[in-house]
């Protein structure tokens, strides 16, 4: 890991790239929508924002194991099972619904990392997990220009 990430930068994250997010994907043509979820293995552009909506949520979870520098217990085998568990999950929700979840997932998140003493981020487990789901994450599903 190259360096520590700031409860204010990661925040700043959750309050500007990911928070935008949403319009950013529709504000695409609905071809470059389609592209670009197929492009991130996702079927259609609303469950893009399932996936990622399901790692804060997941990452919500995993907090207090990671707050003490425990190893969180999960119940899929791999990050693909997990989700492949996220598209069967949402598959039949509404663009409307998922959109609407993801900013509950997104804010939860927020409201988590407020909520941590200042000596967690200095645990390299918990970094980890919030670098890889806030930034690392992006660069991932950065998604193209409009």
């Amino acid at each position: 890991m190259a360096r520590y990430w700031t409860r204010e930068e990661l925040i700043t994250e959750l309050n500007t790239t990911w928070r935008d997010y949403p319009r950013r994907l529709a504000a695409l043509p609905l071809e470059a929508q389609n592209r670009f979820a197929r492009q991130q293995g996702c079927p259609r552009p609303p469950d893009v924002l399932a996936h990622v909506g399901a790692w804060f949520e997941e990452a919500v979870r995993v907090l207090p194991y990671l707050q003490r520098d425990e190893r969180p217990p999960r119940d899929y085998a791999s990050d693909a099972q997990f989700n492949a568990r996220v598209l069967a999950r949402f598959r039949a929700a509404t663009p409307d619904a998922v959109a609407d979840w993801y900013e509950q997932q997104r804010a939860a998140l927020r409201q988590h990392l407020i909520d941590l003493p200042p000596e967690a981020f200095a645990i390299k487990r918990l970094q980890r997990w919030l670098v890889g789901t806030l930034i690392d994450h992006y660069t991932e599903h950065a998604l193209p220009p409009a």
